[in-house]
């Protein structure tokens, strides 16, 4: 018993003892003191439910009228007559244009038998030989990149081949020099 005592420390039982205390006052304080209220239920008017509700915390100026936050999403003071009329034009143009058989054969159709077979034939014959121009103007294009293209090809082939040859020159006449000291060695 007398070596248990000394090794045990009182302090730290002593603080854990007291924290337990305080708790346990104050769960029992909260829990069980206090005065004695109850719940307060507010009778409803059923006729006027928000009666003696406070919803709004100031009276607004204008009326609510939709958009955000029930107010208008426009600026009072600017006049926005003419786009409205704008808009009504424009979504009237396009339920007219839906009603209408938007088939595009049709509207072919009609500007061809608008023009005679004359006017017809002479613009297949503009519109042939402006293709026609500007194809053979492609094709010219064309043609003179693809002979610059080779003219720069043949020239770098060229260098490319030059210096082939003189690293091949080198590398001969050093095996040259080699066989030759290999002889003269063996010798």
């Amino acid at each position: 018993m007398k070596t248990i005592l000394p090794r045990f420390d009182f302090k730290s039982l002593y603080k854990t003892v007291v924290t337990f205390l305080a708790v346990a006052l104050l769960v029992t304080v909260t829990a069980c003191g206090g005065s004695n209220q109850t719940a307060k239920i507010e009778k409803v008017d059923v006729d006027n439910p928000s009666a003696g509700k406070l919803t709004e915390l100031y009276k607004p100026l204008t009326p609510p009228q939709g958009g955000m936050n029930n107010y208008s999403d426009v600026d009072p003071r600017v006049d926005i007559s003419k786009v409205e009329a704008k808009a009504d034009r424009l979504i009237k143009k396009t339920d007219d244009l839906v009603k209408k058989d938007t088939n595009p054969f049709k509207e072919i159709g009609k500007q061809l038998d608008k023009k005679g077979l004359p006017e017809r034939a002479e613009d297949l014959s503009k519109d042939v030989s402006r293709s026609a121009k500007e194809t053979a103007d492609g094709v010219a294009k064309g043609t003179e990149r693809g002979f610059g293209n080779l003219k720069e090809n043949t020239k770098s082939f060229t260098e490319d081949v030059k210096s082939a040859v003189g690293d091949l020159k080198e590398k001969v006449q050093q095996q040259t020099e080699d066989l030759e000291r290999s002889t003269r060695k063996n010798s």
